[in-house]
């Protein structure tokens, strides 16, 4: 088995059939409801505080991807007013079509580091999910935050923490092969009273805070992140393998993060906090 380059799936990369035809990124975003624990937990927080607002609001999602968090809503608050940053062209190119294609006059795209976010009492609702960690300045990003929402505005923050591991060949996996965190250049590893820390020196009060990816959240994504970077490195034969592999592990890899979604976390590998202005 060799280390290949990185595939497309860790560089924030798209086909150009998906770019000529964005709606197809919805299968993306089901897929990622799929296998991204996190997705349930974000979404379903996410949901209730659109649901609190009256719909004309501003929200900012500070580091978009490919709009997962924010896409899905533009047509459904058709008065609110939609922006995504992210420093990737790609993504930023890829959501301003998406935008084109559906006729999205309230959602705009913009390729920008989120320290050089310059933007006072605009928003009512920011997203800063799973963005933190790649920051250079996270107390730059963090102000520039505080400083775009309005007086009240919330923001709602997921990072992840502590960077703990359960199964015993997962750790040598991430050392061996390439994978997301490297390839996108992980600045920092958080622990919880960190991440609390820095909201509280920039201002924010802390209104809810959930523990995600405990005991069982862990397996899950171990699994699927073995045969992810697994599937990066490896020959085609192996890949063929490996998709098998995935298929088989999936029940148990859906069961455990059922498990972790249910059952309380005292002490996990994700943090998502809604804080306020």
């Amino acid at each position: 088995m060799k280390k290949g380059d990185p595939v497309k799936v860790f560089t924030h990369q798209y086909p150009t059939w998906l770019l000529k035809h964005p709606r197809w990124i919805h299968l993306i975003y089901t897929f990622n409801y799929l296998i991204q624990l996190r997705k349930w937990y974000l979404t379903s927080r996410l949901q209730k505080m659109l649901a609190a607002r009256a719909h004309s609001f501003n929200l900012l999602d500070a580091g978009c991807g490919e709009g997962q968090f924010l896409l899905p809503y533009v047509a459904s608050y058709k008065d609110a007013h939609f922006k995504g940053i992210d420093r990737a062209d790609s993504n930023i190119s890829f959501c301003n079509s998406y935008a084109q294609v559906n006729g999205y006059a309230n959602a705009v795209f913009e390729q920008k580091e989120l320290e050089s976010l310059q933007e006072t009492e605009v928003y009512d609702i920011v997203l800063c999910i799973s963005v933190l960690p790649y920051c250079k300045d996270d107390h730059a990003a963090l102000y520039a935050l505080y400083t775009a929402l309005k007086k009240d505005g919330e923001l709602l923050l997921y990072v992840p923490v502590n960077n703990t591991s359960i199964l015993p060949f997962y750790r040598t996996i991430l050392n061996t092969y390439e994978n997301y965190e490297r390839i996108q250049n992980n600045q920092r590893v958080y622990t919880k009273y960190r991440v609390l820390e820095l909201l509280d020196s920039n201002g924010f009060r802390i209104s809810d805070m959930t523990l995600t990816y405990g005991f069982f959240g862990k397996i899950s994504n171990e699994l699927y992140n073995t045969h992810l970077i697994l599937f990066n490195a490896c020959s085609l034969p192996l890949k063929i393998i490996l998709s098998v592999s995935l298929l088989l592990f999936y029940p148990l890899i859906l069961l455990c993060m059922i498990l972790d979604f249910i059952l309380p976390v005292t002490s996990g590998n994700g943090l998502m906090i809604v804080a306020k202005k």
